[in-house]
């Protein structure tokens, strides 16, 4: 049956209370929260700041100390550097009595002591003073480092602080936009405990000053009568004058008898006691009935008035003790909700470093790879240019070599045979051909076993056989020359040609490495935008939480009100 009544319950609320008021009071209790939060970090904030300006002022303070302390040591300083100057200028006043023969041993022997003495006190008082100077130095050092942190944290919690204020002006824009759209039954059942407050503050300050302002009128009616009373005692004086004459000239004495005189002074004494012990209604026969009279009622009226204000004045401290107990207890569930913001804000912290370690270790993993990488890329191209290096110095090789073959062969070309001697039958230049072409293309041993002995005495006469089987040799062996010659170009040229090959492989393993390492560096930036957008994440996500947490934080506080709800209604049912 409860279980039924509990459902039929949850129904019925549903259905009485529309969803835009419902929307309209969470929101509201939304802002409100933040309000609230963001007022007690302003608060922290503050606080945060006037320490800061506490302590620069207190470094700004030890920082005078020690210039003090700094040039109260440069005087010692001075001093000591004066004395020295003294001893030294003695020393060798002394030094040169002693040369001239002056016979003052005692006081040599005593100055030299002293300077002993005053050189140990120096060398300790430029140790101590090196010291201080060191130590004056670190603090200076100290003191920037504190004033360079102090200005940075100053500026964060500066900025801080306008942000908070910005939130805080668009948190009271939207709460005024929500009170004017929150019309007829929502507006009635939205509680405003801040603007309740505020009107009492504003009731309370103004009744304050409607007290101060009757008591300063009391005040002023009391100076008043003070007045009166003065001008009516005046009178009387005046009157005793006329009556009794110049009471300089005459005492009382004379006027009054002793009796009389004692009598005024006990009944003077009475109305004053009366006075201080609310006893007004006592005997006064001395005095004139008109003025007692007076002085009664305007005591009387006086003493009310007192009363009465004093009366308020203690119903308004009640209530303002009232008002201070209850503003406690806002501030104790403000310092609770501000520890459960603590928490939670740990453990937003702790989860972000574990993020940024789990970041951090896959960057790390990442620029390792990639170094590794880019060494074997830098190696391979240390390798590659080492290769195009070699090929280089051996094209230049057979560049050379080719160049020494064209000349030799243009000389070979150039050179023509000349005539034979008929007295020598010698020709140095076929002997000089013939060696250069035994040391460029060295024949066989059979051809030179085949060769015919010649005599080439004196006595012998050249014939005409011999002569053309010498001109048939030469054609025969420049014919050999130029099939060498053009099968050592083929060679050659296709040495050239592999080469040319090798060096346009090594070209484009060039290019291929300097795309890779291209790529390699887009990879790079494409991870630290990666990065950054983790990052970036990382904070959406921790905003999210934030405002996930708030959402919670409402929602348990409306199923929470809505459960007291039922179970009143249970309550009452049962009954």
């Amino acid at each position: 049956m409860s279980e039924g009544l509990f459902s039929k319950h949850s129904s019925l609320n549903a259905g009485a209370i529309p969803a835009s008021a419902e929307e309209l009071s969470q929101r509201y209790t939304k802002l409100f929260q933040q309000y609230s939060r963001l007022k007690a970090q302003h608060a922290v904030l503050k606080k945060a700041v006037i320490k800061e300006q506490a302590t620069n002022v207190a470094l700004q303070g030890n920082l005078k100390e020690k210039e003090k302390e700094l040039r109260k040591l440069q005087e010692q300083l001075d001093l000591l550097s004066f004395h020295n100057e003294r001893l030294t200028k003695r020393i060798q006043a002394v030094q040169e009595s002693d040369q001239k023969g002056n016979h003052f041993s005692i006081l040599g022997g005593s100055v030299k002591k002293e300077l002993a003495k005053s050189t140990q006190a120096l060398d300790a008082a430029s140790l101590d003073l090196e010291q201080k100077i060191k130590e004056n130095e670190r603090l200076h050092e100290e003191l920037t480092e504190r004033k360079l942190e102090f200005t940075d944290g100053i500026h964060a919690l500066q900025q801080q602080i306008k942000d908070l204020e910005q939130r805080v002006q668009e948190l009271q824009v939207e709460n005024t936009q929500l009170n004017q759209s929150n019309t007829g039954e929502s507006s009635t059942q939205e509680a405003q405990p801040e603007q309740s407050l505020k009107r009492t503050i504003d009731e309370l300050q103004f009744d304050l000053s409607q007290k101060t302002q009757l008591l300063e009128e009391l005040e002023q009616t009391i100076q008043q009568n003070d007045g009166h009373l003065l001008s009516e005692i005046r009178s009387l004086r005046t009157i005793l004058l006329a009556k009794v004459g110049d009471i300089e000239n005459t005492s009382l004495k004379d006027v009054l008898s002793e009796t009389s005189l004692k009598t005024l002074e006990d009944e003077a004494n009475n109305y004053i006691h009366s006075i201080g012990n609310n006893t007004l209604e006592s005997k006064m026969t001395s005095l004139p009935h008109g003025v007692a009279e007076k002085l009664k009622i305007s005591h009387e009226t006086w003493r009310e008035e007192f009363v009465k204000v004093s009366t308020e004045l203690q119903e308004k401290k009640k209530e303002l003790d009232e008002f201070l107990e209850r503003a406690r207890q806002g501030q104790d569930d403000a310092s609770l909700f501000a520890t459960q913001i603590k928490e939670i804000y740990d453990k937003n912290d702790q989860e972000i470093k574990q993020l940024d370690e789990k970041h951090k270790e896959k960057r790390n993993q990442a620029n390792a790879r990639y170094e590794e990488q880019l060494k074997e890329y830098l190696a391979t191209k240390e390798d590659s240019m080492n290769k195009i290096q070699q090929l280089e110095m051996l094209n230049d090789a057979l560049k050379k070599e080719n160049t020494k073959l064209e000349q030799e062969i243009d000389q070979i070309h150039t050179t023509k045979p000349l005539k034979v001697d008929n007295e020598t039958q010698t020709d140095a230049v076929i002997e000089k051909e013939e060696n250069m072409e035994n040391v460029v293309y060295p024949k066989e041993e059979q051809e030179e076993d085949e060769e015919a002995f010649v005599y080439t005495g004196v006595d012998a006469q050249p014939s005409a056989v011999k002569q053309e089987e010498k001109k048939e040799e030469k054609k025969e062996k420049g014919g050999d020359n130029e099939e060498n010659v053009q099968m050592l170009k083929l060679f050659y040229e296709q040495k050239i040609k592999n080469m040319t090959e090798k060096l346009q492989k090594t070209d484009s393993k060039v290019v291929i490495f300097a795309e890779m390492y291209k790529k390699s560096k887009e990879k790079l930036a494409s991870e630290e935008k990666d990065k950054q957008m983790m990052m970036s994440e990382i904070e959406r996500l921790n905003n999210e939480v934030k405002r996930i947490q708030d959402v919670l934080t409402t929602e348990e506080s409306n199923h929470l009100k809505q459960i007291n709800l039922m179970t009143e209604y249970i309550a009452s049912m049962q009954k």
